[in-house]
C-alpha cells in the first residue's frame, strides 16, 4: 500500500514538474517566434496545440488514454469557441477600442461553447464541423497585410509564460471533476489569443491585431488535426506513437495552410 502510494506520488510531482519546465518555454518560444516573424507567423504558431498538447499528454497520463481521446474531441469541437472569438475580435476591432472589441468576443465565444457542449462527441462529427468553419472564419477575417514591429513591455513575455502555466495546472487540477468534455473544451479558452490579440490592438491598431488572430485561426487547422488523431488513434496505439502521429499530422496540416493561405516569413528583428 505505501509503495503504491509512493509511486502515485513520484508518478504526480514528476508530471507537475513537466508542466512547470515544459509549458512556459513552448510558450516563450511562440512568443519570439512572433517577434522575430510578425503577427501572421506569431499567430500561426500560437494557434498549435503549444498548450493543448502538453494538457493532453498530460490527461493520458494521469486519466487513460480512453479520457485523453475522449478530451481532444471536446479540443476539436471547442477550437471553433477559439476561432470564433478570434473571428469577432478581428471584425470588432476595426470600429471600436480593444475592451468593447473583447467584450463582443468574449460573449460571442460563451455562447459557442456553450452550444459545442452539447454536440455529440464523436471524433468524425467534430472534424466535419470544425474544419469548414476554421477554414471560413480565416477568410472571413481576410487577406494579410504588412506591419510594423509592436514594442513590448519587459513583462509581456514573463506574463504570457506564468498566465499559459497557472492554465495547464488549473485544468488538469479539475479534470477530474470536469470530465473529458469540458476538459478538452477548456483547453481552447482563448487565454493567449485574448492577451495577445488584445495588448496588439492597444498599441498598434486594428490592422495588425487582425493579422496576428487571423494567423491563430489558421494555426487552428494544425491543432484541430493533432487532436482529431489523438482522438482517433490513442484507444488504439501507444501514447508515445499516437502523439508523435498527432504531432507531425499538426505541423503538416498548419505548414500546408500556412502556404496555401498564409504569407511568407519575413524576419524583423527581436525587439
Amino acid at each position: 500500500m505505501r509503495q503504491g502510494f509512493a509511486g502515485y506520488t513520484g508518478q504526480s510531482m514528476s508530471l507537475l514538474l513537466f508542466k512547470i519546465v515544459v509549458t512556459p518555454l513552448l510558450i516563450g518560444g511562440a512568443t519570439l517566434l512572433q517577434r522575430r516573424y510578425g503577427g501572421a507567423v506569431g499567430g500561426l504558431f500560437t494557434g498549435l496545440p503549444v498548450t493543448s498538447a502538453p494538457l493532453s499528454v498530460f490527461l493520458a497520463l494521469q486519466n487513460g488514454p480512453v479520457f485523453a481521446a475522449k478530451a481532444a474531441v471536446g479540443t476539436l469541437l471547442g477550437l471553433i469557441a477559439m476561432a470564433g472569438f478570434c473571428a469577432t475580435y478581428a471584425r470588432a476591432a476595426r470600429g471600436t477600442q480593444w475592451l468593447p472589441a473583447m467584450a463582443s468576443a468574449t460573449v460571442a465565444s460563451a455562447v459557442l461553447f456553450t452550444v459545442l457542449a452539447r454536440v455529440p462527441q464523436h471524433p468524425g462529427l467534430a472534424a466535419t464541423m470544425v474544419f469548414p468553419v476554421l477554414l471560413g472564419l480565416v477568410l472571413l477575417v481576410g487577406g494579410q497585410a504588412p506591419g510594423a514591429p509592436v514594442p513590448h513591455p519587459w513583462w509581456d513575455l514573463p506574463a504570457r509564460m506564468v498566465f499559459a502555466l497557472m492554465a495547464v495546472i488549473g485544468i488538469t487540477a479539475a479534470a477530474a471533476h470536469l470530465g473529458p468534455t469540458w476538459s478538452g473544451m477548456l483547453a481552447t479558452l482563448p487565454v493567449l489569443s485574448a492577451i495577445m490579440g488584445g495588448f496588439t490592438h492597444r498599441q498598434a491598431g486594428p490592422e495588425p491585431t487582425r493579422v496576428l488572430l487571423r494567423g491563430i485561426i489558421l494555426g487552428s487547422l494544425g491543432a484541430a488535426a493533432f487532436n482529431l488523431v489523438v482522438a482517433m488513434e490513442l484507444p488504439h496505439l501507444s501514447v508515445a506513437s499516437a502523439y508523435c502521429a498527432a504531432l507531425l499530422a499538426a505541423l503538416g496540416v498548419a505548414g500546408f495552410g500556412h502556404i496555401v493561405l498564409g504569407s511568407r516569413m519575413r524576419p524583423r528583428g527581436i525587439n
